[in-house]
């Protein structure tokens, strides 16, 4: 189907032949006097920008057989103030309304599991928008939603995109489902009237710019125990006053980022990923900012290496980051290292990068560590003198049960 270009630019309206089953990509891109159109009932797919910058368009009618549409149908539609997309629709491509600023109502279809990346970028009127029982919404799919002022997430939601809410400056309430695990960096850039919201228990990590400059937000509450946290997580949010999670108690401190890392460390967090020394990694330099809540770490074992504490020892962490690390998990001190058979205080002074606080610390802690080892070695060398005496089956029975792959002590 075609249309000589130099009367593009003055049809107001068309109709579309009905025997058309699919329009394809850009075909009335940048029809700038088209305001109406009405398709025929047979058209079950509409391909890329098909509307694209048609910027005098104001109503469309879909027939009800479209099954998909494609990447920025509607680009930069500026005069379309509503549309209902029909019940057959099972995808959204990418950025199908980005820029459409007239747009105040969508009804979306009910089949649909997704919104795409950039779905209604931009569009700055749309002041409410009701979402069916999808599991995933893509990139910065509100990004820019400025009449926006309160959205609830279905229940079925698990996944938020980058940047979903950013300049959303009317949002003042958001319902985040308990079924969301984890929340991409800018989540909420610039929802300057935010005021306050709660986290769902399974969310582990808050990674930069989620709340950058929510200059209302006063109050977060975190129902789960979050692991790690941005000192920029929070930046520019200048009346955040409070901090209600398990990890700490209530806490008011002054919006200042000196005071909110102090708060951090207070509660048990420390800067650098702990896991980076437990597999001996380099700590990323894009996460140099992140602190970790060596607390909970500190509980737990990994299947193949040693108990956090002699970690922590073999690394000769300062005892700054260890001691916290001592206090939650008190049992380890008197933990042997099972790969080299040494204390802690013997793995700190043998570590890259000695620490005599440390290794004073250990040993004031279990200061008979070093007739332990006295102990050991007296009984290592009974040992020997009893296997000199034994058959060569039954050293090979010994060694078999000596040697054979464990665990962490």
């Amino acid at each position: 189907m075609g249309t000589d270009k130099t009367y593009r630019f003055r049809l107001a309206k068309i109709k579309v032949d009905k025997t058309i089953v699919s329009i394809d990509d850009c075909a009335f891109e940048k029809w700038t006097s088209l305001k109406k159109i009405t398709l025929p009932s047979k058209i079950i797919t509409l391909g890329d920008s098909v509307f694209s910058e048609c910027s005098s368009l104001k109503s469309v009618s879909l027939p009800p057989k479209v099954t998909s549409m494609g990447r920025e149908v509607f680009l930069k539609c500026t005069s379309l103030i509503s549309i209902t997309l029909p019940s057959t629709i099972l995808t959204l491509g990418d950025g199908v309304f980005e820029g459409c600023a007239s747009l105040t109502l969508v009804t979306l279809p009910v089949k649909i599991t997704s919104l795409g990346d950039r779905l209604f970028y931009n569009c700055s009127s749309l002041s409410s928008v009701t979402l069916p029982q999808i599991t995933s919404i893509g990139d910065k799919c509100f990004h820019g939603c400025s009449s926006l002022k309160s959205i609830t997430l279905p229940s079925t939601v698990t996944h938020l995109g980058y940047g979903v809410f950013q300049d959303c400056s009317s949002l003042t309430s958001v319902t985040l489902p308990l079924t969301i695990k984890s929340l991409k960096a800018g989540l909420f850039w610039d929802c300057s009237s935010l005021e306050s919201i709660t986290l769902p228990p399974d969310i582990a990590t808050l990674y930069n710019n989620i709340f950058c400059r929510c200059v209302s937000l006063t109050t977060v509450r975190m129902e789960g125990n979050v692991t790690g946290i941005s000192s920029r997580a929070f930046e520019g949010c200048c009346k955040l006053t409070t901090i209600e999670a398990p990890s700490f108690s209530t806490t008011t401190f002054g919006n200042d980022p000196s005071e909110l890392k102090a708060m951090l460390v207070k509660a048990g967090y420390s800067e650098g990923d702990p896991n980076d020394f437990l597999y001996g990694r380099p700590t990323k330099e894009s996460e140099h900012n992140m602190y970790y809540d060596v607390k909970a770490w500190a509980r737990t074992k990994d299947k193949y290496y040693c108990v956090p504490l002699c970690t922590a020892a073999a690394w000769s962490l300062k005892w700054e980051v260890t001691r916290q690390i001592f206090v939650a998990n008190m049992p380890a001190i008197y933990d042997v290292d099972w790969m080299t058979g040494l204390p802690l205080f013997m793995l700190a002074a043998l570590g890259p990068y000695s620490d005599m606080e440390s290794i004073y610390n250990f040993l004031k802690q279990d200061p008979l560590a070093i007739g332990s080892m006295k102990k050991r070695q007296q009984g290592v060398d009974k040992r020997v003198q009893e296997r000199l005496l034994m058959s060569p089956k039954a050293q090979a029975v010994q060694d078999e049960r000596v040697y054979r792959p464990h665990g962490c002590n």
